[in-house]
């Protein structure tokens, strides 16, 4: 049961899939950067890394956006037997958001497999999985009466290519966040949650190209995250949030299979943001 845990939570260690939030684009900055830390553990394993992005905004309504890139710590499980290891740089994703409506507006998103995906030993999992993939969608944010609440939501559809005689079901996911910013302090509140529901069976292949399935249509994943954002000054801003994740699998439970949705786990996040 531990090997099938550990190998749902690294694959959320590896496609972690999302946009840079689920707010407008900014229309009095040009950009930003982030960097943080995080931490996951379930039972007896756990992860550590750093995460950077950078977003910019090209011109008024489009932004281009790189996330998820960075450098895995460890990505382990504390057993007998089982070794060190699960570091090296972690993907990257390339996005654009486009406003195509005051309230709405579209990305897309490409995950491009650049990470470590060498194998360090039993209980350990590298930072890539090796997948190509893509997530589209759209986010929809509505002005409020209070000033400093901010609303914003989310849903795309996340698509893999085969890769190592594996493909990915096709899943969709629904997001929301809202926050608060009290005036004249700069401090914001915030709370989100986010749903992962596949849609279609994930797949293998064997040797004589025969499809085979994992039963996996209608697993799912709920999201939850609490934070604070405090600005320091008007070009940076400090932030932490712990996460919580829970999953509900349908498939078959085997090693095989690299398309979890990410397990349990809970986790904390700790980040600088500098905007410019």
């Amino acid at each position: 049961m531990f090997k099938k845990i550990i190998l749902a939570l690294a694959v959320l260690a590896c496609a972690s899939f999302a946009t840079w939030d689920y707010y407008p684009i900014p229309q009095n900055k040009n950009g930003g950067a982030e960097a943080g830390l995080y931490y996951d553990k379930d039972h007896r394993w756990s992860q550590a890394g750093l995460k950077m992005g950078a977003r910019f905004t090209m011109i008024k309504g489009l932004e281009i956006a790189l996330t998820s890139w960075g450098y895995q710590f460890w990505n382990e499980e504390d057993c007998s037997g089982c070794v060190n290891g699960g570091d090296g740089l972690r993907d990257l994703t390339i996005g654009g958001r486009f406003e195509i409506a005051p309230m709405i507006t579209a990305f897309l998103d490409f995950n491009l497999p650049v990470g470590d995906d060498e194998y360090d030993g039993a209980g350990t999992n590298p930072p890539s999985n090796g997948e190509f993939s893509i997530y589209a969608g759209a986010q929809f944010s509505a002005p409020t009466k209070m000033d400093g609440l901010l609303f914003g939501t989310e849903a795309g559809f996340l698509w893999g290519f085969e890769h190592d005689n594996h493909e990915r079901g096709l899943d969709i996911h629904v997001g929301a966040e809202v926050g608060y910013t009290i005036p004249k302090v700069g401090l914001t509140p915030y709370i989100g949650m986010l749903l992962k529901f596949r849609l279609s069976e994930s797949v293998w292949y064997d040797g004589n190209d025969t499809e085979h399935g994992y039963a996996d249509r209608r697993s799912r994943q709920y999201n939850l995250w609490m934070g604070i954002a405090y600005d320091i000054t008007p070009m940076i801003t400090v932030k932490g949030q712990f996460i919580f994740r829970n999953e509900k699998y349908k498939g078959v439970w085997t090693d095989g299979n690299p398309h979890h949705l990410g397990g349990d786990a809970n986790g904390l996040y700790m980040a600088a943001v500098f905007n410019f």
